[in-house]
């Protein structure tokens, strides 16, 4: 839960930004509805009153008017849901696109009490765009009743189960257990519910422990087990069994197909979180006030500090993007300039333009959104200092002890890959680029200039044809998880590879002044990438009467960062020209 001064970020981040809200509910009134009730009146006719806004209609004025108090007068659409239907709700998520929140009655068909198929169709599409959506489930049904449909029926099944031995090991625990007390096993099945699948999902790491202490929610199915006196391994598959009988149970209700990660909290606060929605849960009444109840979830979240900024970074583009823009468009001498250039070049000439075009055009536009977010990022900080120690509120916020030796090495593991490589881009091989031929690590050392396919020299082309010839280093790789007292030499590159972080040096790691081992290589097809950043390559090497050129095949899995490059560029152009002096 996030403290009182947390909190304030948290809603300068998420809800602060909210311009427009989209009420779906089948208890509000439509344009369409109030225009036949006025021509009803002209006509002196009875209109027909179906809705249940007609006996409170102070109620619904009241959630309206909360979304338009002085300061916050945001835009309120409304959809009754009425003609909501199975394929509809897709429409209903386009919708969505151009509002900021969105207000979902969970209950949209009255013909069918306490269902929420529709609702939940909605909430399934927006999980299937690439938006992050601020939803607040607004019902009259009862609140856990609600909350957990909504979970299971954003879940994907179970992916982690059983092989077939274990499960039928399960199967004969159960059937043993019979033997030796009549209707135990009913009582084992009957003591792993919902309540304890919905644990285990959310602590799939840790339940089992939960389960080993004897705590809740597995409390009855440890005591069942006590008195067959199983083993803790027995106690464990049976409980997993169990968990995925659960699961078979449910499957008609999962959201098959789905990846998104969940998150969720059933507190006070009740909220689920996927990659892309967001969703709050309220119960209607008299004293509605929905902004403070999805902030009051958003806090029982808590995002952490990273993700705030990245909100505020989303805000402000959305709030001063145009401002930004305009400050770029001001400078027309250079714009006419690139855009010239653009129209005169051809074939990957033109392509490597657009590339350098696009990114000096998101560079300034940046600059002029940054110090908004700067100023925002300075303000959290300033405050989260004042509360407590640095390393004891990173662990709150990031669940990471970095007193821990092995968490602090991690640590900068990461932080140091993270500010020296990024993912690959571009569409042909560059300086800086990290590649894999066999097992072996390489990085292109040729500057810039000399890798553009449509700048080769018609020197070059004579020579190699279609081939374009670069310098690599071979990376040598470092023992995982080695403390590097001398990290500052300006030999190491940290690369994210193979789903962890791996270090490599430049040359020896045990000689400072050893020399790199580098070598001249060979790209076909002037280095331009084939697709997913694979391209072959020549290399020299020696048989047994003569030298002889190789073919293989590269894959690029990730690039330095520039400043990086040229370090290890002008590493490798000192040793290259040493000087070699005979002194004794």
């Amino acid at each position: 839960m996030a403290g009182e001064h947390y909190s304030a970020f948290v809603e300068e981040a998420f809800v602060k930004p909210i311009r427009s809200v989209l009420i779906v509910d089948d208890d509000y009134p439509t344009f369409d509805e109030m225009l036949d009730a006025e021509i009803a009146r002209n006509g002196q006719r009875e209109h027909k009153k179906a809705k249940d806004w007609y006996n409170d209609p102070a109620r619904i004025k009241k959630v309206i008017a909360s979304f338009r108090i002085p300061g916050r007068a945001l835009l309120v659409d409304i959809h009754d849901g009425t003609n909501v239907s199975s394929g509809a709700e897709i429409k209903i998520a386009a919708h969505l696109h151009q509002s900021d929140l969105l207000v979902l009655d969970y209950q949209l068909d009255k013909a069918k009490p306490g269902d929420g198929a529709l609702a939940i169709e909605i909430i399934r599409s927006l999980m299937s765009n690439d938006h992050f959506n601020l939803v607040v489930v607004h019902t009259s049904e009862n609140l856990e009743t609600v909350f957990r449909e909504t979970l299971i029926s954003l879940m994907a099944p179970l992916v982690d189960r059983l092989e077939a031995d274990d499960s039928q090991r399960a199967q004969t625990l159960l059937i043993e257990a019979e033997d030796k007390a009549d209707g135990i096993g009913d009582r084992l099945s009957q003591s792993v519910g919902i309540d304890q699948y919905v644990h285990a999902r959310r602590f799939h790491g840790s339940y089992l422990r939960i389960m080993s202490k004897s705590q809740q929610p597995y409390s009855a199915f440890r005591a069942e087990c006590d008195q067959l006196e199983w083993e803790s391994d027995d106690r464990k598959l049976v409980l997993r069994y169990l968990l995925e009988q659960v699961d078979l149970g449910l499957a008609a209700r999962f959201n098959v197909g789905s990846d998104s990660q969940l998150d969720w909290d059933d507190g006070g606060s009740r909220y689920i979180k996927t990659n892309t929605v967001f969703i709050a849960f309220s119960q209607k009444n008299n004293d509605d006030d929905l902004l403070s109840e999805l902030l009051a979830a958003l806090n029982a979240w808590n995002p952490r500090p990273s993700r705030l900024f990245l909100a505020k970074l989303r805000a402000e583009m959305d709030e001063y993007g145009v401002m930004a823009q305009s400050a770029v468009l001001d400078n027309l001498h250079a714009l006419a300039h690139w855009y010239r250039r653009l129209l005169a070049s051809e074939g990957p000439d033109r392509r490597w333009l657009i590339t350098e075009s696009v990114a000096r055009h998101s560079e300034q536009l940046m600059n002029g959104i940054l110090p908004r977010v700067e100023n925002f990022a300075g303000r959290l900080i300033a405050a989260e200092a004042k509360t407590g120690v640095p390393e004891t509120l990173s662990k709150e916020h990031f669940s990471i002890d970095l007193t821990n030796a092995h968490e602090k090495l991690k640590a900068e593991y990461e932080h140091n890959a993270f500010v020296s490589s990024k993912p690959p881009e571009g569409w042909h091989l560059t300086t800086g680029q990290v590649f894999v031929v066999g097992q072996d690590y390489w990085v292109c050392v040729s500057p810039a200039c000399d890798t553009v396919p449509a700048q080769l020299s018609a020197g070059r082309v004579a020579l190699f044809g279609e081939r374009l010839p670069f310098m690599a280093v071979k990376l040598i790789p470092v023992a995982d998880g080695k403390v590097l007292k001398d990290v500052q030499t300006n030999r190491y590159v940290f690369l994210r590879v193979a789903g962890g972080v791996k270090c490599f040096c430049f040359n020896d790691p045990s000689s400072d002044a050893s020399a790199p081992a580098w070598h001249m290589l060979y790209a076909e097809k002037r280095g331009i990438f084939s697709k997913d950043f694979n391209f072959k390559l020549s290399i020299t090497e020696k048989g047994t009467r003569r030298l002889l050129q190789r073919k293989c095949d590269a894959q690029v899995v990730c690039q330095l960062r520039y400043e990086y490059a040229l370090n290890l560029v002008q590493r490798l152009g000192g040793s290259l020209t040493r000087i070699g002096l005979d002194f004794v």
